[in-house]
């Protein structure tokens, strides 16, 4: 299994003032963590209470689709193409970008193993779409259109450019290039897949989309390039086993959830910094910054209450941004919890030849950049503890889809637990309808006069 070593955030290595007494702590919200991970399990099948995701590894029917359909269309593409933003393409990123071969897209169909390559457009930005559809060919192009409630404004609008484009290459036949993930029974995209005839799969309801990576919204994408669901799955079903476990010494998440709260709640470190030491782990980062901010931060609590909460999450590659933001991180403001994800054993090693011996260099020569990497993150972590800066550590034996599913599901219900604890709905997101709602309007859509009347006094008065 992954684990979680919490030892650099405890006040015995970071002092009073930005330390937790850690097994103290554990001691003292024993009882509250058993609590909520009942409530949670408790909770898990009961209609609109956002935990449908609990049950995403069980769902054997999903998966048998979803293999089903990757061995129908096998060898007929050359190109995947998700459309899809946030949820519908944060998670694909992160997994296929961890588990592919580096550069998939740039090796040869033989090198891929007769898979396809695949590409996430995950904006609307105009240059970005335009340079893609350039150098796509379209008629061997899947594309998989994600959105639950089949109106979101950026994914339409691809969806709707790229359609015309299909129909236009290959005439009736365009259907065969799309697959829409959207909605059972509703939305505008359930509605057209129905009226055109396309394949579909569906977002399970109460399955917020910052939880959907493992049905099959994550799960079709993975299996069109050859990535072993059922070991997704396996790591899932394992990690969810080990985190029903209700005493916290044993249960990694309610360990990493309880840590980041008082960290925040008593000693103001209110920034998570999710610092992955492998390229390939690098989209996690970005998955994580969207899990942590749209289910933390909240302006109202569970009782009404105006409460403003939420830590911000921020990004970082090692070693990459030892070199961009470990300046800030050791001497800004003591404000932040580091969380390092290593690897302790990489796919491949590579040797550092024993050359330039008589140069200052010459030391790097005989060891290899594995041991590089691992003094980079050792040394990191030591250094921020000089400085009294908390850090845990988060560790996969390999890159593998049964570990990568075991770190990104316990993120999962590790982000559950902190929203029980701030006493939030960890599961909804009005701010971010709000900003929906007003881009409607803008963009005149039915029912949207008056919002877009407001909308337009404000700006002016702007």
């Amino acid at each position: 299994m992954i684990s979680l070593n919490y030892k650099y955030a405890d006040c015995n290595v970071v002092g009073e003032d930005n330390g937790l007494h850690i097994q103290q702590k554990f001691a003292e919200y024993k009882d509250k963590i058993a609590q909520i991970i009942t409530d949670l399990n408790n909770n898990k099948d009961k209609r609109g209470q956002g935990l449908q995701w609990m049950n995403l590894g069980y769902s054997e029917e999903t998966v048998w689709y979803v293999k089903e359909y990757a061995a129908l269309v096998e060898n007929r593409f050359e190109n995947i193409l998700v459309l899809g933003i946030g949820g519908s393409a944060l998670g694909g990123l992160a997994v296929t970008e961890a588990l592919l071969k580096p550069y998939w897209n740039f090796l040869t169909e033989e090198q891929r193993n007769n898979f396809p390559r695949i590409f996430f457009l995950d904006n609307i930005d105009p240059d970005t779409m335009f340079g893609l559809l350039n150098i796509l060919d379209l008629k061997k192009t899947l594309v998989n259109v994600i959105t639950k409630s089949g109106s979101t404004a950026e994914i339409m609008a691809q969806f709707m450019i790229i359609k015309d484009k299909l129909e236009q290459e290959l005439g009736d036949d365009y259907r065969k290039n799309i697959v829409a993930t959207t909605d059972k029974n509703i939305g505008v995209l359930r509605q057209i897949a129905e009226q055109e005839g396309y394949k579909t799969f569906v977002v399970p309801d109460d399955v917020g989309g910052r939880f959907s990576v493992f049905s099959a919204v994550g799960l079709l994408p993975f299996a069109l390039v050859g990535i072993d669901i059922d070991e997704v799955v396996r790591g899932v079903k394992d990690m969810d086993l080990a985190l029903k476990n209700t005493d916290i010494n044993e249960n990694i998440a309610a360990q990493n959830a309880l840590i980041h709260y008082l960290l925040d709640t008593e000693k103001g470190k209110n920034i998570s910094v999710m610092m992955p030491y492998s390229t390939r782990l690098r989209y996690v980062a970005d998955w994580y910054s969207q899990l942590w901010a749209e289910s933390l931060g909240k302006e109202k609590d569970l009782n009404g209450q105006t409460v403003n909460v939420g830590p911000t999450p921020v990004k970082a590659l090692g070693a990459t941004d030892q070199h961009s933001q470990i300046q800030l991180y050791n001497e800004g403001p003591n404000d932040k919890i580091i969380n390092f994800i290593r690897v302790s054993e990489f796919d491949n090693k590579l040797e550092i030849p024993k050359i330039f011996e008589y140069t200052g260099i010459g030391y790097l020569g005989g060891k290899s950049v594995n041991d590089l990497l691992n003094a980079e993150a050792d040394s990191t972590r030591v250094s921020l503890s000089d400085y009294n800066r908390p850090t845990v550590t988060i560790t996969l034996p390999k890159i593998n889809a049964y570990y990568l599913a075991q770190l990104l599901y316990m993120f999962e219900v590790q982000t559950a637990i902190a929203g029980a604890l701030y006493n939030i709905n960890a599961f909804d997101q009005p701010g971010v309808e709000q900003a929906k709602n007003y881009t409607y309007a803008l963009m005149g859509r039915f029912g949207y006069e008056e919002s877009a009347h407001i909308l337009r006094e404000k700006m002016a008065a702007g």
